[in-house]
């Protein structure tokens, strides 16, 4: 089908990102007419659809104040949002209220987000259809994932079990700039290119490396396109609650009786019982993710119904140090995905079990301590080795874990 081109609206002189990719900065939208017809023709390949999923980056978040890496320059479509301070306060865009509603309408069966900000779940979308690939702010056994970090086997598994059957893909505000996951939207093209399943539909501003394998190629704020496809297929309201039977049972406000789960691993195991106790002053333990088999405690429970917890004695495997204190969040929603029996992913494990208290411990003695400042100088000389400087180490050490004075004393 042949479409009317997109007109530019802004131009750059700089690349879209600074790294992975060459396609340079300009943003493009369609004309009217032409973003009409293809909304139309979008909803139509839903509707044909039978196992279609979405592919999301960072373009999807910004009307919500979280800003991007592609989009440059003040005026720019994507980038023209104010920035929340603290993405946890961020609320969901149309976009996500939209996806919310096609879910629950049957017409979009599953979610690869590559962002952490739990904006699908606060718009209604549910947990046991997204796959947070690179790491979530409210699953304390799946945070955000670093850049050269690893992603979790289960949700890598699952992610190319939906490469495999998906039949159509919505590659929604991503630069596809090279990221392993992209594979999703490369798996797709392929398909389609060979005669199976139908194909991709890209939505962005920006130019992309994949452009020209598109089955469905738009070039609109997601906003727009989300809002004007609801109105397409008529999708009206807010997303509606599951009404699948619950397995476990809620006890009492902060305390609940999870089913067929494992006590110890939190892994699914028929008439298993885990009892999650989120009162203020309980313990719990992570079953996944870089933290696993660590254990915190419950500090705090925000008005959203979000459970903070705090961990005071994780220990490094590689440096076999003590870390920092730190903080994680489980999400509301946790709750409910576990009471109706769902993990993480088909056949995955819940995100905490109940723990025992730490042990009191002892004081550390000197020599403990000169242990601990001979690993830290001896990371500190690898650091130094590959080049390095004496302030960049500082602060590498402070990140891994390292004490300030150990810091110091190793540098001195």
């Amino acid at each position: 089908m042949q479409w009317e081109p997109p007109v530019r609206t802004l131009t750059f002189d700089a690349n879209a990102r600074s790294s992975f990719t060459k396609i340079i900065a300009h943003e493009y939208r369609e004309t009217p007419a032409t973003l009409a017809a293809k909304v139309t023709h979008l909803a139509g390949m839903l509707r044909r659809a039978s196992r279609a999923m979405a592919y999301t980056g960072a373009g999807i978040s910004t009307a919500a104040g979280i800003h991007d890496y592609a989009s440059k320059g003040e005026g720019a479509g994507a980038a023209a949002k104010k920035d929340v301070k603290d993405w946890r306060d961020a609320q969901p865009t149309a976009a996500h209220a939209v996806m919310a509603r096609l879910h629950a309408a049957g017409l979009l069966h599953h979610w690869i987000n590559q962002n952490h900000d739990s904006l699908p779940q606060k718009a209604g979308f549910p947990q046991h259809a997204l796959n947070e690939i690179h790491g979530g702010l409210h699953d304390p056994a799946n945070p955000i994932v670093p850049y050269q970090g690893n992603l979790r086997d289960d949700l890598y598994n699952w992610m190319q079990q939906w490469q495999r059957d998906a039949d159509l893909c919505l590659a929604l505000g991503t630069s596809l700039s090279g990221f392993n996951a992209d594979q999703v939207v490369q798996s797709s093209m392929e398909k389609f290119a060979a005669g199976a399943g139908l194909g991709v539909v890209l939505v962005n501003l920006q130019r992309t490396e994949y452009d020209h394998g598109c089955a469905l190629r738009i070039f609109a704020e997601l906003d727009v396109v989300m809002e004007a496809l609801a109105r397409e297929l008529c999708l009206h309201g807010a997303a509606a609650v599951s009404e699948a039977e619950r397995t476990g049972t809620r006890l009492s406000e902060d305390r609940f009786l999870v089913r067929g789960f494992d006590a110890r691993t939190g892994l699914p195991r028929p008439g298993g019982e885990v009892t999650w106790d989120l009162q203020l002053g309980q313990w719990v333990r992570l079953t996944g993710g870089p933290y696993a088999g660590d254990v915190g405690q419950v500090v705090e429970r925000s008005a959203d119904g979000h459970y903070k917890l705090r961990f005071e004695h994780s220990v490094d495997d590689t440096f076999k140090i003590r870390r920092r204190p730190f903080a994680l969040w489980l999400g509301s929603w946790w709750v409910d995905e576990a009471l109706h029996g769902r993990g993480i992913c088909p056949e995955g494990a819940i995100p905490i079990v109940a723990a025992e208290p730490p042990p009191a411990e002892e004081e550390s003695d000197a020599g403990a301590g000169v242990q601990c400042i001979e690993q830290a100088r001896e990371r500190a000389a690898k650091l130094a080795k590959i080049g390095l400087p004496p302030d960049a180490v500082r602060c590498k050490l402070k990140v891994e874990g390292f004490a300030p004075d150990v810091i110091e004393n190793a540098l001195g």
